[in-house]
């Protein structure tokens, strides 16, 4: 898949956090639980579905099941959406 820029400046800041939230959730979790998503996000909990639907459209992020919980990790576009946001933030990139 090929890494559409253009389409960053379309995405929300909540789904930023929702990125973001996954991402720090990784770092303990193989597959981030959607509760956790939403606490780490501060987002509520109910409105966090239709943010992570939007982002797996995207292919942002991908669902997995285990055998205790559905849970969600990023893929590699989902991490260069990240650190497009950090550098243009920066001012790096334009």
């Amino acid at each position: 898949m090929k890494l559409d820029a253009k389409a960053l400046r379309y995405m929300s800041t909540e789904d930023f956090r929702v990125l973001t939230a996954i991402e720090i959730g990784s770092r303990n979790h193989d597959i981030v639980p959607a509760t956790l998503i939403a606490q780490l996000s501060r987002l509520r909990s109910g409105g966090i579905n239709k943010f992570i639907t939007d982002l797996i459209k995207r292919k942002l992020i991908a669902s997995e099941s285990s055998s205790k919980y559905v849970g969600y990790k990023l893929v590699y576009a989902g991490y260069d959406y990240l650190a497009l946001k950090t550098l243009s933030k920066r001012g790096s990139v334009a």
